[in-house]
């Protein structure tokens, strides 16, 4: 911002104080548009960074739960004010100096790729480095990390410097999905693209015991490790007697948005995509009913994880063909895959995950909850056989990941019911139009029944 406000004032200093000739009028009303432009932009970027944080930060009136999660969560709550203030002047800035202006598209795809295979490389190292300090056999791990850590610290310190251009180049190519995907108002995509590669805060998630629904969802700082988190888990559950669960995440859709750099391009395209359709929600009855938590989450979500997919697959068909994954097919319940007879079934986790959910919805249905969290444990061990590590599965970790609605860990029909809803759109576009619009489970029926027979009258 402040490079934009001296720039301007240094033009006017060394502009002539007599009046301007006719070839110099136009060019005079060229700058003052340029600032003009600019100013709007800014006014613009900052309202939009204030209506999504607006939407992160808002928490419910204080009550004994919310005093509870205050005391187990006091000093480390992670500061998405001043994360939001110091992202939006980056992107400002970045709006000016256009890091990636002079890349020729075959440059830009070659130096996204190459970035993220290093944002790999700098994650595999740091887990070498913490298992070498974990290992009790080590009498020296300063010594024994020594070139793993000078290596590291080179990695990170080319990260750092070539960030802003590949997050540019990356806010560009899915720019040019979107408008091609018909996402955009008077030409331009709204919100603007806007992504920092930046590791999101952890989130603390409770849930009443009796039933699966998030109650409370809190920021926490992303270095957090496992024991404390699960000492704040503990604390949270034996003081108001709920489930508590704390997770990581892969991006966070404030603005802009968070998108962890160590998963590989495919993942990050897709959430890229992910997490601009929630900046695109915000401003639509659907955003804005997610204050109200409950169904309105699993719909926001699920929409999301929809359209997040699928403009995350348009871009790398666009500029990386070659990393195209295949597309996944529906999870299933054991009773529903088909394995010949006489063979043993292989253990995958979507399938277990959703049968397991079933079963867990069925117990506390019936009032079982300690049945229901004797079964969850149980399962919890199963899936670590078989070489899925949970550090958690109780009623908060169900209402996490259940809010993502085509997902293995849930069971509401508003996945299947999103999923119709796009099958039947005639286009992403207009599944989004149709999406935004959408304030309760109520009217996700009606829009169906509208789109499966167009002659009934809404």
């Amino acid at each position: 911002m402040s490079s934009i406000a001296s720039t301007g004032s240094t033009n006017h200093k060394l502009r002539p104080r007599s009046s301007p000739d006719a070839a110099g009028q136009p060019a005079q009303a060229a700058r003052r548009r340029a600032v003009s432009r600019r100013a709007w932009l800014w006014l613009a970027a900052v309202s939009a960074a204030a209506i999504l944080l607006l939407h992160a930060a808002w928490r419910p009136p204080p009550d004994g739960l919310s005093l509870a999660i205050d005391a187990a969560t006091a000093g480390q709550r992670f500061d998405l004010t001043t994360w939001t203030l110091n992202s939006v002047a980056s992107k400002l800035g970045d709006a000016v100096d256009k890091p990636a202006a002079e890349l020729a598209e075959a440059q830009a795809t070659q130096m996204v790729r190459a970035w993220l295979e290093r944002a790999q490389q700098a994650s595999e190292l740091s887990s070498q480095i913490e298992r070498t300090y974990a290992d009790p056999a080590v009498t020296d791990a300063a010594a024994a990390t020594a070139a793993q850590r000078a290596e590291l610290a080179a990695l990170r310190q080319q990260l750092s410097a070539e960030a802003s251009t590949v997050e540019a180049i990356l806010e560009h190519q899915m720019s040019v999905i979107l408008q091609a995907e018909g996402l955009q108002r008077a030409g331009l995509v709204w919100p603007p693209v806007r992504m920092r590669f930046n590791e999101p805060p952890q989130l603390l998630v409770v849930s009443p015991r009796d039933r699966i629904q998030r109650l409370r969802a809190v920021d926490l700082e992303p270095g957090m490790d496992s024991a404390a988190r699960a000492a704040m888990e503990q604390e949270i559950a034996q003081q108001e007697n709920v489930a508590a669960y704390v997770t990581g995440i892969g991006g966070y859709g404030v603005y802009p948005t968070m998108v962890i750099d160590r998963f590989g391009l495919p993942w990050t395209a897709d959430t890229i995509a992910h997490e601009w359709i929630h900046n695109y929600l915000a401003f639509q009855p659907l955003g804005w009913a997610m204050l109200e938590g409950g169904e309105h989450v699993t719909i926001n979500e699920t929409v999301a994880s929809i359209a997040g997919e699928e403009l995350g697959r348009a871009l790398l068909a666009r500029y990386y063909p070659d990393l195209l994954p295949p597309p996944e097919p529906p999870v299933q319940t054991p009773d529903e895959a088909e394995t010949p007879l006489n063979e043993p079934q292989p253990f995958e986790f979507g399938p277990e995950m959703r049968a397991t959910r079933l079963v867990v919805d069925e117990l506390l249905a019936g009032g079982y909850v300690e049945e229901a969290e004797a079964f969850m444990e149980a399962r919890r061990k199963t899936f670590a056989e078989h070489g899925y590590y949970l550090r958690v599965l109780n009623q908060a970790y169900f209402a996490f990941h259940g809010s993502y609605a085509t997902g293995a860990a849930a069971s509401d029909p508003i996945g299947p019911k999103l999923e119709q809803l796009r099958a039947l759109s005639p286009s992403l576009q207009a599944f989004l139009q149709t999406a935004a619009k959408l304030t309760s489970v109520q009217a996700l029926d009606a829009a169906l029944a509208q789109l499966e027979s167009p002659d009934t009258l809404p």
